[in-house]
């Protein structure tokens, strides 16, 4: 029972994690692998997704209908998911040697 209570609070956070958070007047987005096994495949495919989701969120990609728009918006979730790449490949070593992760297990992401 208490297994499940802290495995929902842990998801739960995640999803939290993963809502736009606005710093100095630029957007960014941080998305917590707390909750992943980041050393399998699984728990890496999913932090890619929440990484591409949150990218494309803060950019607006699903909100933009004119073409131009729409490239620059892709072009913005790009360039956030490349910023993050630094961050996200420091988790896989981690994971991989078994080594602590950082306190807040997150990648800010952020055009």
């Amino acid at each position: 029972m208490l297994f499940n209570l802290a495995r929902a609070a842990a998801i739960a956070a995640a999803l939290i994690a993963a809502v736009p958070a606005f710093a100095g007047g630029a957007k960014s987005a941080n998305v917590s692998y707390a909750d992943l096994n980041l050393a399998s495949a699984p728990g890496k495919a999913t932090f890619e997704r929440r990484i591409a989701r949150a990218a494309d969120r803060i950019c607006g990609v699903a909100l933009e209908q004119h073409l131009a728009l729409q490239q620059a918006a892709k072009r913005c979730a790009v360039t956030a998911r490349e910023s993050a790449q630094p961050a996200i490949q420091l988790a896989y070593r981690n994971a991989a040697n078994r080594q602590p992760a950082a306190r807040d297990m997150s990648v800010t992401v952020a055009p």
